[in-house]
């Protein structure tokens, strides 16, 4: 008898598993999460400039100081996209983007965060006003940032306000990085351009 119970429940024991495994929901797959890129420094490339460049922390509002992608189904509406994230914080993301560019492009050699350059000649300072997927009209990423260069003790020798634009098509994850792609390349390039030019005015090509 009991070389019989011992046959019988070694054959149930494999159903048995079996059974459980079916009932248990499959792991949901890992959000796709993005990352900004620098800008192509192509176009940026020219003399050295012998002056130091501190790019301060980016400020933004709490609807886009985070991981979570928004989006914007109407004007003053802000929801998140379900499908992704931002890899970081997307102001962080941002201003390492911004430092990378201005350090492929190569014109300063004294560039970098706080951590990196605590003192320069000229500090560069923004804030985000948009980072977003408008979908109110179309399918588009939409980056405002109002920027200002200053001597970082009062002084602003220049400000101005800045916006890329990208079409993403859909909400898909991989158009929604195509369109960020493109938003944050223009918009990258043109700070870059622009804080070269007023920087020089500000304090010559030698510092």
């Amino acid at each position: 008898m009991m070389n019989r119970l011992v046959r019988i429940f070694a054959c149930a024991a494999p159903l048995f598993a079996i059974g459980c495994v079916s009932v248990l929901p499959e792991a949901a797959p890992p959000k796709p999460r993005f990352h900004i890129e620098a800008a192509n420094t192509e176009a940026l490339s020219g003399a050295p400039l012998n002056w130091s460049l501190v790019i301060d922390d980016p400020r933004a509002t709490r609807v886009y100081d985070t991981v979570r992608i928004a989006v914007a189904p109407a004007p003053g509406r802000i929801e998140y996209l379900g499908g992704a994230e931002w890899a970081d914080r997307a102001p962080r993301l941002f201003q390492t983007a911004l430092t990378q560019t201005f350090e492929d492009a190569g014109r300063i050699i004294s560039v970098g965060d706080r951590l990196a350059l605590p003192v320069a000649d000229i500090v560069l300072q923004t804030d985000i006003r948009r980072m977003e997927l408008d979908v109110s009209n179309g399918k588009n990423a939409v980056v405002e940032v109002y920027a200002r260069l200053t001597d970082g003790k009062g002084t602003v020798y220049a400000a101005r306000k800045f916006e890329g634009r990208g079409n993403a098509g859909s909400t898909n994850p991989n158009a929604v990085y195509d369109g960020f792609e493109a938003a944050f390349g223009e918009i990258l390039t043109s700070i870059v351009e622009w804080s070269y030019a007023e920087g020089v005015a500000a304090r010559g090509a030698t510092g």
